[in-house]
């Protein structure tokens, strides 16, 4: 009897420490799934200082912090279906762009100087401006919480969403419960430009932040921004542009050391990214900027003019000056755009870009109608506001901004009749690297000017800077080298002929040919139909 009551003890221990062991591992774990679940937060403590606070904030009614949207309801009503093309809509894969998570980490690709650099804590506040015409919802919600997620909560004071008239008008709509985001939308399609203004209209922040629709920030992307405008108003800011992968969003940190940089591809001087020197890096700065972010006192973008009101959809409104090298943001780089253009993308790029030639580059216009000639038949609209406000800001004339601000670039002169790259289809004439005596080659275009730029003078030149293309002897098959340019040189004397098609050496009446590019280098030969005898300079200013 005595056992049985010890046996029967025992086991009414055992059964107690197991209750008691049951609810304390239970506490433990439901520990440990808080931590897990703010694990982020934690981590983000120290650019976060106010994220202790920003969940006993009391939310408007019908808002909800991001971290309590749903995504799936909001994506999963647009997903790709089986058997569509799932770059048909955006141009980019949608389908692993819908897989990814809305707050999904990428991975922090700043300097380490950046990353133990302290910010300002008393920056200005910032409306962020975000225009989007039939976006990929899963693209558009991680710009919206990546803004939300990576910057402290007081210096975002709205996210101003514009749908410029989207067919599904919940796509910005639904967006419109999250916490700081409101949502305009236009009765009719805008464009880029007109939504931009627009939504900084609406701004009431002192700062005005323009982002594209398809972009993620990185860490302590707008604290080095809003730090340069507070330092002055009239600096207009841009971060680093950071790849996200259009087929796998894989997300991928560009070089810090690029400054922005332009190249005459369409007959107006478009944007481009240029490797710096040293002394470029310890004195950076940045003619123009790319239009996917930037950031600007409210009152200067006013000041200034805003955008362009009469340009339409997208082009011709990259503004200028400053790239931050401790800001990062990514943004998914598409081949094509995936949405229509009314009237056609050439005939609304054209009058985009004839509208800023014609107020902004003065004489050197004429440059921009004989790469474009078609542009002159598209009408451009009335300037006259645009041409009394550069008037009224007293701007510099075009040619003042390349002799000071950007005197590097190279721009036709009065004495060229041809000017920009020497192009073969995918190829163009390049110098290879070579310097004097040194033969040319082809090499796959690739639109930044450097060794393939190229200029026909009016005195039958052609010229890479101070060195000219050179027949070395007047047979066919002879090579081609880069030789000191020589005013009467008839080895260095070229013609432009059959509709400058072909460049014809005046002395041998032999042509420019590439068949020998790969093993030797360009020779001259016998004309003839062949198409390594095909050459089009990008810009002809014969008249």
């Amino acid at each position: 009897m005595r056992r049985k009551s010890r046996i029967l003890l025992c086991f009414a221990v055992l059964w107690v420490l197991g209750i008691a062991y049951y609810f304390y591992s239970g506490t433990v774990l439901s520990r440990k799934d808080d931590w897990g679940s703010s694990d982020s937060s934690i981590r983000s403590k120290a650019h976060m200082s106010d994220d202790k606070t920003h969940g006993l904030e009391t939310l408007p009614p019908g808002k909800v912090r991001w971290q309590d949207f749903d995504q799936d309801l909001y994506v999963g009503a647009t997903v790709v279906r089986p058997g569509q093309d799932p770059y048909a809509r955006n141009k980019f894969n949608q389908v692993e762009s819908d897989k990814l998570r809305m707050d999904r980490a990428v991975p922090d690709t700043r300097h380490d100087h950046c990353r133990h650099k302290q910010w300002k804590s008393d920056l200005p506040a910032s409306s962020v401006v975000i225009t989007f015409h039939n976006e990929a919802r899963s693209a558009l919600l991680r710009t919206v919480v990546s803004v939300l997620k990576k910057s402290p909560s007081h210096l975002v004071k709205e996210i101003i969403l514009v749908d410029d008239y989207s067919d599904n008008s919940e796509d910005g709509a639904l967006l419109g419960k999250i916490e700081k985001v409101r949502v305009l939308r236009n009765d009719r399609r805008e464009g880029l430009m007109r939504s931009r203004v627009r939504g900084a209209d609406a701004a009431t922040a002192p700062v005005l932040t323009f982002l594209d629709s398809h972009c993620e920030c990185n860490d302590h992307w707008l604290e080095p921004l809003l730090e340069r405008v507070a330092e002055d108003k009239t600096r207009v800011v841009s971060p680093i542009i950071d790849v996200i992968n259009m087929d796998n969003f894989q997300y991928v940190g560009a070089s810090a050391d690029l400054k922005g940089g332009t190249v005459f591809l369409t007959g107006i001087w478009c944007f481009k990214w240029d490797y710096m020197t040293l002394y470029q890096r310890r004195a950076r700065q940045s003619k123009p900027i790319q239009g996917v972010l930037f950031v600007m006192d409210k009152d200067y973008f006013d000041l200034l003019g805003k955008y362009d009101m009469m340009m339409d959809v997208w082009g011709g409104e990259k503004p200028c000056l400053e790239i931050i090298p401790c800001s990062r943001v990514g943004h998914v780089f598409r081949k094509q755009h995936p949405y229509t253009f009314p009237g056609g993308s050439g005939t609304v790029f054209a009058r985009n870009t004839r509208r800023a030639a014609e107020v902004w580059m003065d004489e050197f216009k004429n440059f921009y109608y004989a790469a474009v000639p078609s542009a002159r038949n598209v009408p451009y609209g009335n300037i006259q506001s645009r041409m009394e406000m550069k008037k009224r800001l007293g701007c510099k004339p075009f040619k003042w901004y390349l002799e000071n601000v950007y005197p590097e670039l190279r721009v036709p002169d009065h004495q060229d009749i041809a000017f920009g790259a020497l192009q073969q289809g995918g190829n163009c004439l390049d110098t290879l690297g070579h310097f004097a005596d040194g033969v040319v080659g082809v090499y796959e275009c690739h639109n930044a000017g450097g060794n393939q730029e190229w200029a026909l003078t009016k005195d039958k030149s052609v010229k890479h800077m101070d060195l000219c293309l050179t027949v070395v002897d007047r047979t066919a098959g002879s090579l081609i080298k880069l030789q000191a340019c020589r005013e009467n040189d008839s080895r260095q004397k070229w013609e432009q002929i059959e509709s400058n098609s072909k460049l014809r050496h005046v002395g041998s009446n032999l042509c420019l040919d590439s068949r020998s590019a790969r093993t030797g280098g360009l020779t001259v030969e016998v004309c003839s139909p062949s198409l390594n005898q095909q050459w089009k300079f990008t810009l002809n200013l014969q008249s």
